[in-house]
């Protein structure tokens, strides 16, 4: 009989930003990430995160309008003759 494997997890795409700061802020936060023995991507990303979950409300989810054109399938013909029954 055949072993069942495991499912191939899911790849999880990475994306590359660059970042400029100056002189002072990096000294400040080579001595924060030593002193919490962490790394400045952890540091980024978890600021980044924190960030954006305060944020969330703020992002504009965008809403497709529909064009005049679209959707005629569910009209139905004569509707405003149809009565509600009341």
């Amino acid at each position: 009989m055949p072993k069942r494997g495991r499912k191939k997890p899911r790849k999880i795409k990475f994306y590359q930003k660059n970042l400029k700061i100056p002189e002072s802020q990096n000294k400040l936060l080579r001595q924060f990430c030593k002193i919490h023995k962490t790394t400045e991507n952890k540091v980024f990303r978890k600021a980044l995160r924190e960030f954006l979950q305060r944020n969330v409300h703020l992002i504009d989810h965008p809403y497709h309008e529909v064009s005049a054109n679209q959707l005629t399938l569910f009209d139905f013909f004569g509707e405003e003759n149809v009565s509600t029954g009341t």
